[in-house]
């Protein structure tokens, strides 16, 4: 594949945008349709990574547009201060039909970083409704995301996309990350030698098991710690974002979790912005174990790109709290429950249901995280691993020590960015997942519609990119 011609803007010549970075020069993109999305130059791109992971259901799908043009043209907002709006209803209705049992209602706000944030309020205030005032802590982990508010970045493992504006955060105590490649106990290793995520997830040892549970004791090392009386909530994310790729946890980790929050009175909360509403090939990420967490936070996929939503999904045990709370849920937005946002959210769920997309996450996922093996073929790569539709690729100098890449950070992220382009293809490259300065991935998270035909193109195309970094590294 031959790199195609492209109209770049830099951040100065953005009109009246304030750019993420005004020294960087941005392809604009201006038409989307399926799972590609073209440039101002007629270059056409695979959307290999679903927007920023949100557009599950494809771009340009008409029947959106319709549910959209039709909410606005009856009722565009209303105060959720005030009153209630049937839109909301609706799709707060259809949230709990695709939600694990006990999970009834929704608190809707505009993204995932409220969600996420409005889980921390929640949590608190059940304890303090339930006479627990002291307790007010969140423990969450290393290598972890949970958004860019205040909140959401004092809960975050993430240095890269805090470090410029500490010390505004809380300093929230972080547990080990219980990422199986670079396991904090057995090294990646689990009961034999050294070896892929997959591998070590596919061998039946008890080796991966009993490493998950000593890690999440780790957790219970922290509530002691911290003391039990001050702990309100522990959150994770069970399959990993941004912050590291496609990780998640060895077996047993979870389940020892959801012990550890039950003996200290801890709500666990999974942060399902990415992994949720079918992405991992389950309606949420966290029923691939036999868990069932106290809140659930979702975002992104919810309303598959087409309008900011997030939600806040308690457990009932923790709503039934609130209902005899006079003043209610100390909490709110101006957008929250928002009529058309919750009339485009229950238009995408509908789409999903459909088409049965989460089934086809978990079907065309399995064989895209087969066909991913193939990358072992670059000395680059040191681990793939994922569930359904998201797939991560570790970059590593060295595999047998797993050393980070020497050219580690802007540089290759910005390289592997722009040889994808390049190859008609868009990565979602990242890291300091390392040792918070050091260490690469890229997400491999294309919308929930591919087939196994689009996995192949995808790739191939993947294929072309990594030749031509690894070429270029090695000059």
């Amino acid at each position: 594949m031959t790199e195609r011609p492209r109209t770049t803007t830099p951040g100065t010549e953005l009109g009246g945008m304030f750019p993420r970075a005004f020294q960087k020069e941005y392809v604009t993109i201006v038409r989307g349709e399926g799972h590609h999305v073209w440039d101002a130059d007629g270059n056409r791109y695979v959307d290999a990574i679903s927007g920023n992971q949100n557009v599950n259901i494809g771009h340009g799908r008409e029947a959106i547009a319709e549910a959209a043009r039709e909410q606005i043209e009856t009722l565009e907002y209303t105060s959720s201060m005030l009153f209630a709006n049937e839109p909301a209803m609706e799709y707060t209705e259809k949230i709990a039909e695709f939600t694990p049992d006990g999970f009834e209602h929704t608190w809707l706000v505009g993204s995932g970083s409220e969600a996420n944030e409005s889980a921390v309020k929640m949590a608190r205030q059940y304890h303090f409704e339930r006479g627990d005032e002291r307790k007010y802590k969140v423990i969450s982990r290393r290598r972890s995301y949970h958004g860019n508010t205040a909140g959401a970045m004092a809960l975050s493992g993430f240095p890269a996309r805090k470090d410029k504006m500490e010390p505004l955060f809380q300093n929230f105590p972080k547990a080990p990350s219980a990422s199986p490649y670079r396991c904090e106990f057995c090294g990646g290793e689990g009961a034999g030698g050294a070896r892929t995520s997959s591998e070590l997830r596919s061998d039946g040892s008890e080796g991966g098991r009993d490493c998950g549970v000593e890690c999440a004791d780790e957790v219970e090392r922290i509530i002691q710690d911290e003391g039990p009386e001050s702990v309100a909530a522990f959150i994770a994310e069970p399959v990993t974002g941004a912050a590291n790729g496609g990780a998640y946890p060895h077996d047993g980790y979870f389940e020892r979790v959801r012990e550890i929050c039950d003996e200290y009175d801890v709500l666990f909360v999974v942060d399902e912005v990415m992994a949720g509403f079918g992405r991992t090939g389950e309606n949420f990420a966290i029923e691939h174990w036999d868990v069932t967490p106290d809140i659930i936070t979702g975002a992104k996929g919810m309303s598959g790109g087409y309008t900011p939503v997030g939600g806040t999904m308690p457990h009932e045990r923790v709503a039934d709290v609130f209902e005899d709370v006079e003043d209610g849920f100390q909490h709110g937005h101006t957008y929250c429950f928002n009529p058309t946002s919750a009339a485009i959210g229950t238009a995408v769920l509908q789409y999903m249901q459909d088409h049965d997309l989460v089934a086809n996450a978990r079907t065309v996922g399995e064989y895209l995280l087969e066909r991913c093996q193939e990358f072992y073929d670059y000395d680059m790569v040191g681990d793939v691993r994922g569930k359904g539709l998201m797939v991560g690729v570790e970059f590593v100098q060295d595999r047998e020590t797993k050393e980070p890449l020497a050219e580690t950070g802007a540089e290759f992220q910005g390289l592997l960015f722009e040889r994808g382009l390049d190859n008609g293809i868009i990565t979602y490259p990242s890291g300091t997942h390392v040792d918070g300065e050091r260490g690469d991935h890229t997400l491999i998270t294309p919308p929930l519609t591919v087939g196994e035909d689009d996995v192949d193109d995808i790739v191939e195309r993947m294929h072309a990119t990594f030749a031509d970094v690894e070429a270029e590294l090695s000059v």
